[in-house]
């Protein structure tokens, strides 16, 4: 059965939030994920960006991928492991081990902030 996901935040629109993903510990910009319907009925995951435009005065950008089924993230995992980290040097491996460091530190913070 498959795990039913939280709502984590709605956006201002509505968009309903599962998951925000810092990329960048000291930064507020985050990449949000949530998954919806097409019209049609077509089931996807999407991951989304937005905010102000650098160097404009009430311009903002938006940025999404939508991914349709697994088999997209399969091609686009496969082209970043084995090509494109290649091509400017990307150590996943080293990325991965500090990556799951990292969340382990944030769970233990969150972990203490509560207890406390």
């Amino acid at each position: 059965m498959a795990k039913s996901t939280r709502i984590v935040r709605t956006l201002p629109w509505g968009e309903e939030i599962y998951l925000e993903i810092p990329l960048h510990k000291k930064s507020a910009n985050k990449f949000y994920a949530r998954h919806g319907k097409t019209a049609e009925g077509r089931e996807y995951i999407e991951f989304s960006k937005f905010g102000p435009k650098p160097n404009t005065e009430g311009e903002n950008y938006m940025q999404k991928l939508r991914l349709y089924g697994p088999t997209q993230w399969a091609q686009l995992r496969h082209y970043v492991e084995s090509e494109l980290a290649d091509s400017i040097g990307w150590d996943l491996e080293t990325a991965q081990k500090d990556f799951e460091t990292n969340l382990t530190e944030d769970k233990k913070e969150t972990k203490d902030k509560v207890a406390a």
